[in-house]
């Protein structure tokens, strides 16, 4: 709690200061199918044998002191090149 005291008195400090803070955070949107049942022939079983993995959306937000707002959309999976990228 203290922790969060002080960096909060040091970040209105900065505001004040005319410095631009950016909070981002990174998340990512898995398409699975869950579907468990399908259509079948007479005599066979109804289960799916495997779940499918569809492609997954890496999504990159950040919110300025500003008000601005940064956002990527990718089809793939996020590293350091993709962070360089971003900013």
């Amino acid at each position: 709690m203290v922790c969060r005291q002080q960096f909060a008195l040091q970040l209105i400090r900065d505001i004040y200061a005319g410095k631009r803070i950016l909070n981002i955070d990174e998340t990512w949107l898995g398409m699975s199918d869950f579907r468990r049942r399908k259509w079948r022939t007479a005599g066979t079983t109804n289960s799916v044998p495997k779940l499918q993995i569809l492609p997954r959306v890496s999504m990159i937000a950040g919110l300025d002191t500003d008000g601005k707002l940064y956002l990527s959309l990718l089809q793939a999976n996020s590293n350091a090149k993709i962070m360089e990228i971003y900013f």
